[in-house]
């Protein structure tokens, strides 16, 4: 359905608390489907690495890009709001950087129990 090439990448993450674990799972698909659906990728990043002890996820396309300033004045989220909502609940952060024609970095970091 996707032209998109998609990689994955681990490195040293350990198990996680179960809520941690769902809330990591969740947001990498909502991004994955922005990335896909939305930013006409010709490829897609995904890693996941451990940091302190918790983990890092990143997702990073070289899509079209947005401008997360005007998604958020628009009232068009792109369901940066319930990734956003999933990290806070994980005791996590979420951040977005994105730029018009510069692709889209979506990173939720949890921290160590």
């Amino acid at each position: 359905a996707h032209s998109a090439r998609v990689t994955f990448t681990g490195h040293g993450v350990k198990a996680l608390p179960a809520s941690q674990e769902e809330a990591l799972l969740r947001v990498a698909q909502e991004a994955l489907h922005n990335a896909l659906r939305h930013s006409g990728a010709d490829h897609v990043d995904v890693t996941l690495d451990r940091r302190d002890g918790g983990a890092v996820l990143r997702v990073t396309d070289d899509g079209s890009g947005f401008d997360p300033q005007a998604v958020r004045r628009a009232g068009r989220h792109l369901g940066l709001v319930s990734m956003r909502d999933r990290a806070s609940g994980a005791g996590g952060t979420l951040t977005v950087e994105s730029a018009p024609g510069k692709g889209t970095t979506i990173e939720m970091e949890v921290p160590g129990g």
